[in-house]
């Protein structure tokens, strides 16, 4: 594991900063200010709600910090597998055509692609 010397704080840092990168990459998926702003809040109230149940549990591990960044890193590199088919749905919505609902395969393909990155990310982090 890349990581098996990372201490909390090494953690810490790298929850910031793959909570930055998620921010960061779904702010390309926003079409107006108020939709960037809320692009944001997903990292942030994962972060919130990570550090909540942590002090709940009276947890102060690394394995928290380790699966938010798991989880916001797998969501990033999510984004970029998929920029292609954003870039055309982000066309279709500036064209001012209705987007059509995803479908089934496209949605288990997505959550498929996504579990694959986060046990990729698993065992080499």
């Amino acid at each position: 594991m890349l990581t098996s010397s990372f201490t909390t704080t090494h953690w810490w840092i790298a929850a910031i900063a793959s909570g930055i990168a998620l921010a960061v990459a779904a702010q390309s998926l926003a079409t107006s200010t108020k939709s960037r702003l809320l692009t944001a809040l997903p990292p942030i109230a994962g972060g919130v709600a990570i550090v909540l149940d942590s002090a709940a549990r009276g947890y102060d591990g690394d394995t928290p910090l380790a699966l938010y960044t798991l989880t916001m890193l797998g969501l990033t590199l999510c984004r970029i597998i998929f920029a292609g088919y954003l870039r055309r749905q982000r066309e279709v919505i500036r064209s001012g055509k209705v987007l059509e609902p995803a479908t089934g395969k496209q949605t288990a393909l997505f959550l498929f692609t996504f579990a694959a990155v986060v046990m990729a990310m698993a065992v080499l982090l």
